[in-house]
């Protein structure tokens, strides 16, 4: 369970689930990575309650916001339980962070919703992207579940270079993908305060992949931000602010921008929640494949240690 330059907090393996889970509340090297992230999921609940006073619920131009909304709150409760039982096992931890992969997926493919939907230009609106984005979008969602549980599965060196180029590869293409409405429109010159909110996202999710694959500032001094002030919090806390700041800027272009009112075919409960349901089911069977191939590699290292022990 060794992080790079984390030295110590780390807490037993192979003790009771109720073991992790009083463990948050006492010092460790997880207990802020759990907290930051149920902070985001308090925070995604009480935007749900939001939308729900603010839009109408039944009327299908707010689905899309909805369930970008719900695959947000996804990913951070699954980011705090994973994290919250990550020392349990090998097997656990393998299996949560395969989990939380999957939602990190999930999350990206509700940013690709929101942006598409309510954040284009009225020059996209007939275009070939626009009838095929939200199928691309999912197949980029399956990738980055793939391709982070294909990290965990077959890389289990957490400063691996290559470990690092499978999880930014799939996520980098997923978020650039998903921006490309809000980059088009500041190349065209756009400025107001949706376009604020929106630039606070990406200069957001920058940090978040700065201090990811930088190691700041614990890589400097190892030890000394093993409980409090290590890349991984800071990457927890600017990736609420990120997500916060993404929806002020999308509920400000449902309010606020013109080309959101221009007629436009309204969403399906297909596009919105049936290809979310596509993807959890897609995840599941990615996730299943790259377990069993960890627990399959995880018997034959058994073997051949018992074998060579029986041979000294």
């Amino acid at each position: 369970f060794h992080v790079p330059y984390i030295e110590s907090g780390y807490r037993y393996p192979n003790q009771s689930w109720t073991f992790y889970i009083y463990s948050v509340f006492y010092n460790n090297m997880e207990t802020l990575n759990v907290w930051t992230h149920v902070v985001g999921s308090l925070m995604m609940t009480s935007r749900l309650y939001q939308i729900s006073v603010t839009f109408d619920l039944g009327d299908p131009h707010t689905w899309p916001l909805l369930a970008a909304v719900l695959s947000f709150l996804a990913m951070f409760v699954t980011s705090s339980v994973a994290h919250m039982f990550s020392h349990k096992s090998m097997s656990v931890n393998c299996c949560l962070f395969m989990a939380d992969f999957a939602c990190i997926g999930l999350y990206g493919y509700g940013t690709i919703l929101t942006h598409y939907y309510y954040s284009l230009d009225q020059y996209f609106l007939d275009s070939v992207l626009l009838r095929n984005v939200f199928y691309f979008g999912s197949v980029l969602s399956v990738m980055s579940c793939a391709f982070g549980s294909m990290s965990k599965a077959i890389v289990h060196d957490l400063n691996s270079k290559r470990r690092t180029a499978l999880i930014v590869s799939g996520l980098g293409s997923l978020y650039f993908f998903s921006n490309f409405p809000i980059l088009h429109r500041i190349w065209n010159s756009e400025w107001n305060d949706g376009i604020v909110h929106h630039v606070k996202q990406m200069v957001s999710m920058l940090a978040v992949c700065f201090f990811y694959s930088s190691k700041l500032p614990e890589r400097l001094s190892p030890g000394t931000f093993d409980f409090v002030g290590n890349s991984h919090q800071a990457f927890h806390i600017l990736h609420v602010l990120c997500t916060t700041s993404h929806l002020d800027g999308v509920i400000w272009d449902i309010k606020f921008r013109q080309a959101f009112v221009i007629p436009r075919p309204p969403p399906s409960v297909w596009n919105t929640f049936g290809i979310i349901a596509l993807i959890c089911l897609a995840d599941a069977i990615t996730i299943y494949y790259f377990y069993s191939r960890f627990k399959n590699k995880n018997r034959c290292s058994k073997r051949e240690n018992n074998t060579r022990f029986h041979l000294t």
